[in-house]
């Protein structure tokens, strides 16, 4: 809704991605519609995915009639069907982040492909979008360059001058692209989120003193009461809503030269609150007390009504809304049975750990190291979320959860044909 107001108004700041944010704005121009907008975010998302299956027919022999079956499966995924309707920075990345995977896929079996100056130039083009649609995409851009020339040791000037380039202009766009176009900073209260966050840990963890002068300082700049009272240890947002924005955007550093020293004089403390807080991310089972942040169907409609008045009314599938729902609450609470992992279907370390074990046997089948590569994506995301990880939401991480599944389809592929070339090979 902050995104689609900055649209309407063309007042434009970088909380959420400023250029994320103008293309949404440009695709109004066209259609001043979310559902414009999301019918062209569903095929792109199409493009990234079917271009995957792609390089799994033509470098692999994967049946495309199996391929087109699990399409149309993964289509009817709750997360996916939902994820496809989210007009949040988070879809359209993630699709961005499945179209490297192929891409480097590609890479991995055409020995041309580094020496094909329409291949860098697509290369180049998904690096600067991923870097310029979220705020950690830049940081995935960096680390996949950088160990990708290692793997492609012979291509490596090609590939670091590819990355350089991708990051040079990354850097020219929201720096003297951002005066130009008149885009102003993000939200203050986001940028000392970690730091509040961590301070608030403290305040609620016995043994840890504060002196007078710290919490006065403290109090500069939020509710110290509130800030202790409303902690939650997985989610950011209650210490958010504690913060003074006027003063962390005079004089945030004082506040942040605080929390470093808490986090010096507390460092036990200090890592314990950043493992629970990420064990979203590297955790498959829950750590005790947390929770996973599902899909769009949590939010009704009509807490926009002071924005939008009649925007649940206006629904043309009123009845679908709610089997709708229901299909997405019963996915994101799936539990296995006698383990009774709550929200098993959501939590992305799962949908990792299974990759990697794919990515293994894939790679020794195929007697392809460089396969690993196609990971990247992902895990560089998942890495790149670590220092600050607002609250445990599955949009954060869906190009995990969607990479999983088309290595599943892979795998599925792979071991059924191992199992039926054996069969003949018995018979013969």
């Amino acid at each position: 809704m902050y995104q689609w107001h900055q649209v309407q108004t063309g007042t434009f700041d970088n909380w959420h991605p400023a250029y994320n944010t103008l293309y949404i704005y440009l695709l109004t121009r066209i259609c001043n519609s979310p559902a414009f907008v999301l019918f062209i975010q569903i095929i792109i998302l199409s493009y990234c995915i079917a271009t995957f299956m792609c390089s799994l027919e033509k470098y692999y022999r994967v049946n495309k009639y199996f391929l087109l079956s699990c399409s149309v499966v993964l289509a009817l995924i709750p997360l996916n069907f939902n994820s496809a309707v989210i007009l949040l920075k988070d879809t359209l990345y993630s699709a961005l982040l499945i179209l490297l995977s192929a891409i480097t896929i590609e890479a991995v079996n055409r020995p041309s492909f580094f020496t094909s100056s329409k291949k860098l130039f697509k290369l180049f083009l998904v690096l600067l979008l991923i870097s310029l649609f979220r705020h950690n995409g830049i940081i995935v851009t960096i680390l996949y360059c950088f160990t990708v020339g290692i793997v492609f040791r012979k291509n490596i000037r090609r590939i670091y001058l590819i990355g350089g380039a991708a990051t040079l202009i990354y850097l020219v766009m929201t720096t003297i692209g951002f005066s130009v176009l008149g885009i102003s900073e993000g939200n203050y209260a986001n940028k000392y989120a970690p730091v509040s966050h961590l301070l608030a840990r403290m305040l609620n963890t016995p043994g840890v003193e504060f002196t007078d002068s710290e919490l006065d300082l403290m109090q500069d700049y939020v509710d110290v009461t509130e800030l202790r009272d409303s902690f939650d240890p997985y989610n950011m947002d209650y210490s958010i809503a504690t913060q003074n924005v006027n003063a962390l955007k005079e004089s945030g550093e004082r506040y942040l030269s605080l929390g470093l020293r808490k986090a010096l004089q507390y460092p036990i403390i200090t890592i314990k609150h950043y493992l629970a807080l990420d064990s979203f991310l590297y955790s498959p089972i829950p750590f005790p007390g947390s929770y996973v942040v599902g899909m769009f169907t949590e939010t009704d409609l009509w807490e926009y009504k002071d924005i939008y008045p009649n925007l649940a009314e206006n629904s043309k599938i009123p009845w679908l809304l709610a089997d709708l729902k229901n299909i997405s609450n019963w996915y994101q609470s799936f539990s296995m049975g006698i383990f009774h992992l709550e929200y098993f279907t959501m939590r992305p370390a799962i949908y990792f750990y299974i990759s990697l074990a794919i990515i293994a046997y894939l790679a020794k089948k195929k007697q392809q190291i460089a396969l690993w590569c196609c990971l990247l994506p992902s895990a560089f995301n998942l890495v790149s979320l670590a220092p600050a990880m607002p609250v445990s939401m599955t949009r954060y991480v869906y190009s995990t959860i969607l990479t999983g599944y088309l290595l599943i389809i892979w795998f599925m592929f792979e071991f059924y044909k191992s199992k039926h070339t054996k069969k003949l090979q018995e018979k013969v």
